[in-house]
């Protein structure tokens, strides 16, 4: 799986675990300590985020970190 790829999975899964946990780009940012421009990043498939990230993420959006990657029934 290419870099392109991994993060289109990545953005569009957090965009769907935002939208059932109703957090907004700032509210997350704000909950994360992360900055809004980075989780813009993440939405928009600009950017990889870090492992400590994505672990800070699905602690508070309230999911696991397999939720966060998951590439449904893809081998990679």
């Amino acid at each position: 799986m290419s870099e392109v790829e991994w993060m289109n999975i990545f953005g569009d899964n957090l965009i769907d675990i935002m939208n059932e946990q109703g957090y907004n780009q700032e509210q997350l940012a704000d909950a994360t300590g992360l900055t809004q421009a980075t989780i813009s990043k993440y939405i928009n498939k600009k950017q990889m985020p870090s492992i400590k990230a994505i672990i800070n993420l699905a602690y508070v959006l309230d999911c696991t970190t397999d939720e966060l990657i998951e590439f449904g029934d893809r081998i990679i």
